[in-house]
């Protein structure tokens, strides 16, 4: 088989070949709402992004408070409201670590996970798509 044969017969096979679908994942998130007021940083759209990622809020919150050492506070509106004054590239850098390390799915890359609490020390990602769990550190 010639080579120009060879290569017209792969054009046909990749022309009859499906598109591939791009998965919902992180595309999906909502981009973090990032205020530096004074001496505070807040991030006005917090609960919701917790919410998109199904994680609790408080333990979004103490991720992140432990990673930035300084303190901080949910409002009952769903802001979290940081004793600092933080550029938005850290605060997205850190929840980016997070969604890594406790949010993603080592064995298929989807986010659609849920973190469960077999003991007090012992933590897993339980991912919803191919059913693989993966334990991680506590926060």
């Amino acid at each position: 088989m010639e080579e120009k044969e060879y290569l017209q017969l792969l054009d046909r096979l990749y022309n009859k070949l499906p598109e591939k679908v791009q998965k919902q994942g992180i595309q999906a998130l909502p981009n973090l709402i990032i205020l530096n007021i004074g001496a505070t940083t807040i991030i006005r759209n917090f609960k919701e992004y917790c919410d998109r990622l199904r994680r609790e809020d408080k333990l979004c919150m103490k991720y992140l408070l432990k990673e930035l050492g300084v303190a901080g506070s949910e409002e009952a509106n769903g802001q979290l409201v940081i004793q600092g004054r933080f550029s938005s590239s850290v605060i997205n850098a850190l929840m980016d670590r997070f969604i890594k390390v406790y949010v993603r799915c080592s064995t298929c890359g989807s986010v659609d996970t849920i973190l469960v609490k077999k003991d007090r020390n012992v933590w897993y990602i339980s991912c919803l798509a191919c059913g693989a769990q993966t334990s991680v550190k506590p926060i």
